[in-house]
């Protein structure tokens, strides 16, 4: 229901009776088709319960040097059931659904964990108003489908990771009488396609007390507001949960390690030669099956499939290319690439506990802006390429269109300098390669969902769709696999009701357990539950073992031990905060550090439990610091690398090229 102003007061009226009529009659056929509800009842735990999920539990995380083991003993003799080549959020969640099936699974990721597009979303776990709009205008059974399957997978995503996904409130401004009905039309019927998943009902709310709700939104000609809900999530966090999960379950799954060639015997697909870009080993990973799960980037993988000895075709990259213009694929069949773009605002430009939707872009476009991890997202763009740039990023543009966008709502000024942080990522929008030059490349052999198909080599491709929908996207894939691969004794899927790491035992007041038991604050206590949820607990043991783990990682360069009974700055045990003394910095504020909860205990626990391999993996993605901040993340970067080189032993050399590298990369942040 949110289409340009353009269209036609009497055709938009039309369209709502219309609609109404005969969507209301099949309404209890499509609420018939959502699945039941998985959502937990949290309301009756007891008080043993809750302190459950509080214990301190050492996972048992295996060693990145296993897991490469385990990837060069697969042989033709040994080969893996699947290898699913991609780590983001399709990826991860085929290998989890795989492992819990019972297969043998190997992922191998380029780079790292959603170092991609899985780490540039919006957010948000819905359904898709936009597609319910278009079901009412242009009856499209497709379009509605399309809604049904993404609100099945949004209570998943509420039920599978509690502390990563939330429900939030949305409002629309309404600033014309007729929109009234027409929007609260959509809305409603948003809830009903829901079913019985709903997650709370939709309402109206009068222009005074939208206004007290949103006192940033200009009022002036304000006639209503309209509140429905959607899910909104951490999405790099849950990509590594996933990760983490797959492993859990018995999958060998590992970042930096790139395909270089398909290994193809008797004309199949049969594995694949794959190098640890850390120390340049290369492997020989057979497997039964393959998985290409790459997103934006699978018509390079297709390449290989289409060349008889497995390698991808030359890139021609110019000489001159810097980090942010390299080409990872020059003439997509597959990917219809357009870059989304959003940006990061401060929290006063929206409300705290409830996002806003602009429906009157003035290109015809929906663009929301959401309260997220404390500040604002806002976006996106929708920007057409010709090819798939490795390492997109937001032009000043693209910035100034979003601003110029939220201007038309916001009372007081909105100023560019108020951006912390601007990125943009590849939408998974795709086509059959396979009909694609007949069809000339034009958009009607677009597909809206995913798309998945087995090429003749029986190289398995799932492409397309979005986050909320990645666990049927993943289920729909493993159950290809199975058929392909001729896996009798696999299990069914069971990831619908799977908790993923963090959620076992969860408990809506994780936040306050945690303040009460280790001291924290409100703020501390609350980004680590809603973070590693009941994981959160080992990172509050190692504040309790040494306290230099509590303070920020933009002062892991900036301070001394002043005890005389404290070893070194390495020290296993400093007493107090108290015996350490912050070195002055002109480039580092002490205050300003202390902005952000990201702390030195919080890193050394994502090196050793969650694959942190650079600056960039949990300046970026095991924590959002360079997304939500990127000037003051640029700052935590020499503390950062400290950290890092100590844990894993890195030299000199290494730590420069990686304070080096890491900055360039975050300067590309719209900073």
């Amino acid at each position: 229901m949110f289409g340009s102003a353009r269209t036609s007061l009497r055709t938009r009226f039309i369209a709502v009776a219309a609609a109404a009529t005969v969507l209301s009659g099949g309404a209890a056929y499509y609420s018939s088709k959502t699945k039941k509800s998985p959502l937990t009842d949290y309301s009756h735990l007891s008080p043993a319960a809750a302190l459950e999920a509080i214990q301190p539990r050492e996972p048992d995380t295996p060693p990145r040097a296993l897991l490469l083991d385990n990837l060069a003993k697969s042989s033709q003799q040994n080969p893996f059931d699947v290898l699913v080549i991609g780590g983001g959020a399709t990826g991860t969640g085929c290998a989890v659904d795989a492992a819990t099936r019972g297969l043998n699974v190997a992922l191998v990721e380029k780079d790292d964990f959603a170092s991609g597009t899985s780490s540039k979303s919006t957010k948000m776990a819905h359904g898709g108003v936009r597609y319910l709009e278009k079901a009412f205008l242009e009856f499209s059974k497709d379009q509605l489908d399309l809604v049904i399957e993404a609100l099945n997978e949004r209570a998943h995503l509420l039920n599978t990771a509690p502390h990563l996904c939330k429900i939030l409130p949305i409002m629309i401004p309404v600033y014309t009488y007729w929109q009234i009905p027409y929007f609260y039309a959509g809305c409603k019927f948003y809830d009903l396609f829901a079913g019985s998943q709903n997650l709370k009902a939709s309402y109206l709310l009068s222009s005074k007390t939208a206004s007290e709700v949103a006192p940033m939104l200009d009022g002036a000609n304000l006639k209503a507001g309209l509140v429905y809900h959607d899910g909104s999530f951490n999405d790099s966090r849950l990509n590594s949960s996933l990760a983490i999960t797959a492993i859990d379950k018995g999958a060998t799954v590992l970042n930096y390690t790139e395909v270089k060639q398909l290994i193809k015997e008797d004309g199949k697909v049969k594995g694949a030669v794959v190098c640890d870009t850390e120390t340049g080993r290369t492997f020989e990973v057979r497997a039964k099956t393959v998985v290409n799960a790459t997103g934006p980037y699978s018509d390079r993988i297709l390449q290989m499939d289409n060349s008889s000895d497995g390698l991808p075709d030359s890139q021609t990259q110019d000489p001159n290319a810097s980090i942010t213009s390299e080409i990872a694929v020059e003439k997509p069949k597959m990917v219809v690439p357009s870059a989304g773009v959003h940006i990061i605002l401060p929290s006063f430009y929206c409300p705290k506990n409830m996002g806003l939707l602009d429906v009157r872009t003035s290109d015809g476009r929906v663009m929301f802006f959401l309260p997220w991890q404390g500040k604002v997202l806002a976006g996106t763009t929708d920007i057409p390429m010709k090819q798939v740039p490795e390492t997109p990023t937001a032009t000043e543009a693209d910035i100034q269109d979003i601003l110029k966008e939220l201007q038309h709502y916001i009372k007081f000024p909105v100023k560019r300098e108020d951006v912390l942080s601007a990125w943009a990522g590849i939408r998974p929008l795709v086509k059959d390669p396979r009909t694609a030059d007949k069809k000339g490349g034009k958009t009607e052999g677009l597909v809206r969902s995913h798309f998945i198909f087995t090429s003749p080599t029986d190289l398995i491709t799932i492409a397309g769709g979005k986050w909320t929908t990645y666990r049927e996207m993943a289920e729909e894939t493993v159950n290809e696999v199975v058929k392909v691969g001729k896996f009798k004794n696999a299990k069914p899927c069971s990831t619908r009701l799977l908790k993923l790491v963090g959620a076992e035992n969860w408990n809506p007041n994780l936040e306050a357990l945690l303040a009460q038991k280790y001291g924290l604050s409100s703020r501390m206590a609350q980004h680590l539950a809603d973070n590693y949820g009941t994981r959160a607990p080992l990172i509050c043991e190692s504040f309790e073992q040494n306290n230099i783990n509590k303070l920020p990682v933009t002062l892991a360069t900036n301070f001394k031990i002043l005890s005389q009974h404290a070893a070194p700055a390495d020290a296993e045990k400093v007493d107090t905060i108290a015996d350490l003394h912050i070195i002055e910095n002109e480039d580092v504020n002490p205050f300003d550090s202390f902005r952000y909860p990201f702390t030195i205990g919080e890193l050394k626990y994502s090196i050793k439990h969650e694959y942190t391999r650079t600056p960039l993996d949990f300046l970026l993605r095991r924590t959002r610091f360079a997304f939500l901040d990127a000037k003051q993340a640029l700052n935590a970067v020499e503390g950062t690398v400290k950290v890092m080189g100590d844990e894993l032993n890195w030299d000199d050399k290494k730590r420069a090229k990686e304070i080096e590298d890491t900055k360039i990369y975050i300067k590309t942040f719209g900073v």
